[in-house]
C-alpha cells in the first residue's frame, strides 16, 4: 500500500510538472528569455524540498535564538543572492538585499513573539522567517528589476519601484476570503483547527508578510545606493 502511494504521488508531481514543461516551452516560443529559469527551479525545487524534510527535525530542536538567528541569515544570504540577479550592481545588491532581509526579519519576528502571536520555538520562528525572507526576496527583486533602464529609457524612480514590488502582497491581503485561500488557513483547517483560530494566523501572517516586505525593500534600495556612493567616491 505504501508503495502504491507513493506511485501515485510520483505521478501527481511528475503531472504538475508536465504544466511547467508546457510553460517553458511556450516562454522559449516567444523569446521571453524565462524557460532555463523555469526548468532549472522546477528540477531544483524538489531536491530543494527533499534536503529541507531530512534537515527540518534538526532545525526544529534548535533552542538557541542565536542557532535560530543563524538558520534565518542562511536563508537571507541566500534569497540576497537570488535577488540581487535582477540588480546591475550584483555584490552591492547582494550584500543589500541581504542585510534588507534580516532587518525584515528583525522587525517582525521579536515584535510577534512580544505581542504572544508566536511562540519563540524553533518550530515557529524558522518557519515565519523563510516566509519573511521568501516574501520579501520577492519584493526586493522585483523593485530591482523595475528600477533598471530599460531600452534606452529611463530607470523608474524609488516610489515606482516600491509601488511595482508591493502590489502583489497588498493584492494578496486586499482579496484573501474573497478569492484566495491561504497556504496557512487551509491547512490549519485540514488539521483540524477552528476557522477563527485558522483565520487569526493567517492574518498574523499576511500583515507580517506585508510590513516585512516593505521594510526589505526600503532598506535594501538605501543600502545599496550608499554602497554605490562609498564607490564612486572612492
Amino acid at each position: 500500500m505504501e508503495d502504491l502511494s507513493l506511485l501515485e504521488t510520483m505521478i501527481s508531481i511528475m503531472a504538475a510538472w508536465l504544466l511547467l514543461v508546457g510553460v517553458s516551452c511556450w516562454a522559449h516560443r516567444q523569446s521571453l528569455g524565462l524557460s532555463k529559469s523555469i526548468l532549472i527551479s522546477s528540477v531544483r525545487a524538489p531536491v530543494q524540498l527533499l534536503l529541507l524534510a531530512l534537515v527540518l527535525h534538526w532545525l526544529f530542536d534548535i533552542r538557541s535564538h542565536w542557532g535560530q538567528a543563524a538558520v534565518i541569515l542562511a536563508f537571507a544570504i541566500f534569497a540576497g543572492y537570488n535577488a540581487a540577479s535582477f540588480h546591475t550592481r550584483f555584490q552591492h545588491a547582494w550584500i543589500a538585499s541581504t542585510v534588507g532581509l534580516v532587518a525584515a526579519c528583525a522587525v517582525t519576528l521579536p515584535w510577534l513573539v512580544f505581542v504572544g502571536a508566536f511562540e519563540d520555538t524553533s518550530r515557529a520562528i524558522i518557519p515565519l522567517g523563510s516566509m519573511i525572507v521568501a516574501n520579501g526576496m520577492n519584493a526586493v527583486s522585483i523593485m530591482y528589476e523595475r528600477l533598471k533602464p530599460a531600452n534606452g529609457q529611463q530607470a523608474a524612480t524609488v516610489k515606482e519601484g516600491l509601488h511595482t514590488a508591493m502590489i502583489s502582497p497588498i493584492n494578496t491581503l486586499k482579496v484573501v476570503g474573497l478569492v484566495h485561500m491561504p497556504g496557512i488557513f487551509v491547512g490549519m483547517i485540514l488539521a483540524g483547527s477552528t476557522v477563527f483560530a485558522a483565520a487569526s494566523a493567517q492574518l498574523v501572517v499576511l500583515y507580517m508578510i506585508v510590513a516585512s516586505s516593505f521594510t526589505a525593500c526600503v532598506v535594501s534600495f538605501l543600502l545599496v545606493k550608499h554602497l554605490h556612493r562609498v564607490v564612486v567616491g572612492s
